[in-house]
């Protein structure tokens, strides 16, 4: 695998072609973070084998997935926590248990447009603020995005079968109507409603610019065609979680439209100056 600075970040391109992840070093290293702050690692009594292991795995702030890759294993990037950036091949079909757990400086995460599976806790702790979930998707399994303080946006098909506590310890679940316990956990009993409520806050006929701008690669003449039919004030209309068409648009990392671009366009056909 080859490791090279793209875009000021040290970057891993990850081909599959090892494992990443070592049960025994992270079982050493994993037993003296019992006690320990774990940004202090270097103080710790550790074998030099394990030393090289974390440092290495410390030293990548980006991942770019190639080509060819349908699979990322359990607990590959677990803890890597200088990650910043992820950006997936569409070869990716499955992302499997914790994968990417722990990695808590990770903020922006782009999805493999045929992806269908996403494991147990696989983005738990991270930094995500947004994710969109393609149309492939099938199934996110328990806890997926459980920890990520900042995640507001989460775009998910309706089709898509959620697993339990999907969301807990989010800006998301505590923008919903659901009463949740001190420390942002929701339990069982509510569960079910707070899945619903993740697919389905945008399914009424007045989030339809919600839905346009949230879609993946959304068409510019639907959104002209809903601008024309709501006026440019949509744009900034919340849903149920608080967010508006443009915070859709601005975080799809499906789209390269912006809603500047989309008001100009639409404001000069208006005029005339546009076919």
């Amino acid at each position: 695998m080859r490791v090279a600075t793209v875009d000021g970040l040290v970057t891993l391109f990850y081909d599959g072609s090892k494992p990443l992840w070592n049960r025994e070093l992270s079982s050493e290293w994993w037993h003296a973070h019992q006690h320990m702050n774990e940004d202090d690692w270097e103080s710790w009594n550790l074998s030099v084998e394990c030393r090289e292991y974390i440092r290495e795995r410390l030293s990548w702030q980006q991942i770019i997935v190639v080509e060819g890759v349908t699979e990322i294993p359990n607990l590959t990037f677990m803890k890597c926590w200088n990650i910043k950036r992820v950006i997936m091949a569409d070869t990716v079909v499955r992302i499997k248990g914790s994968a990417f757990y722990g990695c808590r400086s990770l903020f922006f995460c782009k999805l493999s447009i045929n992806l269908e599976y996403i494991g147990r806790g696989v983005f738990y702790g991270c930094n995500l603020y947004s994710v969109f979930i393609p149309p492939t998707c099938r199934e996110i399994c328990v806890r997926a995005f459980d920890s990520n303080e900042k995640l507001s946006i989460l775009n998910v098909p309706q089709h898509v079968e959620l697993g339990r506590s999907i969301i807990p310890h989010t800006a998301l679940a505590k923008s919903s109507p659901f009463q949740l316990k001190g420390n942002g956990w929701y339990d069982d009993e509510i569960n079910d409603n707070m899945n619903t409520w993740i697919k389905n806050m945008n399914r009424d006929e007045k989030f339809t610019l919600h839905r346009a701008c949230a879609s993946f690669q959304p068409l510019k003449q639907i959104l002209y065609n809903i601008i024309e039919e709501k006026g440019l004030k949509a744009f900034r209309e919340t849903n149920s979680a608080g967010i508006t068409p443009s915070q859709y648009l601005n975080e799809n990392p499906y789209t390269t439209l912006t809603e500047k671009e989309i008001i100009n366009d639409y404001l000069m056909r208006l005029m005339g100056e546009v076919e």
